[in-house]
């Protein structure tokens, strides 16, 4: 046996990890690995996806997963991008059920957890902006650009009608500099604290005015009446600079800096907090060598082994968003019929609206009492629909009279339904079982049976864990 971070490995089974370390292409991946990376990925560890990508090599299996093509040029639905500031609370709930269903049917639906992220990272709210159409259009932005490169999506994001208005750039003007953007540009977006100066914020405040919005054509416009072109010293250099510029010196000066904190923050949203710095630092490299190809990074990141440790498919809890992409997926209850567009803020993860400019964190963020409490009420929507009809009667009826192995049954048919099974790459724990088991023995009612044991196997630490 071979021991290696914390997890031992058969030094005669497939694992991706042993091949790694001595040499040679990767071996047909395990169920567990597949089921780990579509987790991640995709949102749903889709049985025909595992079907699918089991056969191959995790490299092989990596590649598919990034492939993009299949779902060809992404369309916006034309409501959500229409200005119908008379139906903004309707537009909303409209967009976040179109967006819900765009995880749920795209080929390669990592696609949209890029989008996901994107919007957690350059964070722009709806309820501070309450523009929804400026969302929607900065969501098609990073739907398109955001498996490509980080300069350009950077540039992109810069002058973005609602990254205008959130940060305030749509009023930075020469002689009223407006420091929103700048800060957040290089504090949030690009360096992390301590990787530039105030005399570098003020800089790129005054590099950035002009480039404001338009309120009446709602769209960016630059102005060089507003541009203040007076000499000014940034890391280092002194000249008139301009906005793009600005982003170009971050990226071109501080490049290993920027690779190491997107690499970070991207293994953090995919595999678990507080990396290695080696980690970090190999797909930093990475990101450089490959002018900051963001498709690059991606792939080498879920191709290291650490990906695939136990540290990684135990690390992190699904966000509500997650969360509901599956119940709504393994349940067939569409997101609109759900209600997600009152019941994910209560979950802690209102879609379209990031709490502040930092965007969400991860894991203990979603398990407050009040986050926790938002999660059931999604779990018992779900559960009470499927109880309504006959289809799950089964559930709830005893075999033989007899409770234990009713229980049993019940809950084998229960995880099958939501996922929770071995052959997906995940099921219960024992704990987590038996106390599944012990509530239905103990419940008269079969109707009680039938909704609870769905319930309950949907608020089970194993189905909250991404």
């Amino acid at each position: 046996m071979l021991r290696l971070g914390g997890g031992w490995l058969s030094e005669r089974g497939r694992t991706h990890t042993y091949a790694r370390l001595f040499g040679g292409p990767y071996p047909v991946a395990t169920v567990d690995d597949i089921a780990h990376l579509l987790r991640r990925t995709e949102f749903v560890a889709r049985p025909a996806r595992i079907a699918e990508l089991t056969p191959l090599t995790l490299d092989a299996a990596v590649d598919n997963v990034v492939d993009f093509t299949l779902n060809g040029n992404p369309a916006m639905d034309p409501y959500l991008t229409s200005a119908d500031d008379a139906n903004r609370y309707g537009q909303y709930v409209y967009a976040c059920n179109w967006w819900v269903q765009q995880m749920m049917i795209r080929p390669r639906p990592l696609q949209e957890r890029m989008t996901l992220f994107w919007h957690g990272h350059f964070t722009s709210a709806w309820n501070a902006i309450d523009k929804g159409y400026q969302m929607m259009i900065q969501n098609q932005l990073f739907r398109q650009l955001g498996f490509g490169n980080f300069t350009a999506l950077a540039q992109a994001v810069a002058i973005d009608p609602a990254m205008l208005v959130y940060l305030s750039n749509a009023q930075n003007v020469k002689g009223q500099p407006n420091q929103n953007f700048a800060r957040e540009l290089m504090e949030l977006f690009t360096l992390g604290v301590g990787n530039y100066t105030e005399d570098d914020v003020a800089a790129s405040a005054r590099a950035w005015t002009g480039y404001n919005y338009n309120s009446t054509t709602r769209a960016y416009e630059y102005h060089p009446e507003r541009h203040d072109a007076t000499p000014s010293t940034f890391f280092g250099v002194t000249q008139s600079w301009t906005g793009p510029q600005i982003i170009s010196a971050i990226v071109g000066v501080k490049g290993s800096i920027v690779a190491g904190f997107i690499a970070r923050k991207l293994w953090e949203s995919f595999a678990y907090v507080g990396p290695d710095q080696t980690i970090v630092d190999q797909l930093a490299a990475v990101f450089v060598a490959n002018s900051f190809d963001i498709k690059s990074l991606v792939t080498a990141m879920l191709k290291r082994p650490e990906f695939y440790s136990i540290q990684a498919k135990q690390g992190l809890v699904r966000t509500p968003i997650e969360y509901i992409v599956n119940l709504s997926y393994l349940s067939g209850i569409s997101a609109s019929d759900l209600g997600i567009g009152y019941l994910l803020p209560a979950a802690g993860q209102g879609m379209f609206n990031p709490p502040n400019v930092a965007g969400w964190r991860p894991n203990g963020y979603w398990l407050s009492a009040s986050a926790l409490s938002g999660r059931s009420s999604l779990a018992d929507g779900v559960a009470w629909r499927m109880a309504a009809g006959t289809a799950h009667d089964n559930l709830g009826v005893l075999v033989a009279n007899n409770k234990v192995a009713s229980a049993n049954t019940a809950v084998d048919s229960a995880t099958a339904l939501f996922n929770l099974t071995t052959q997906n790459g995940r099921g219960l724990g024992a704990v987590t079982r038996q106390a599944i088991v012990d509530w239905f023995v103990n419940e008269p009612s079969s109707y009680w049976r039938k909704r609870n044991v769905m319930y309950l196997t949907l608020l089970s630490p194993e189905m909250n864990m991404a």
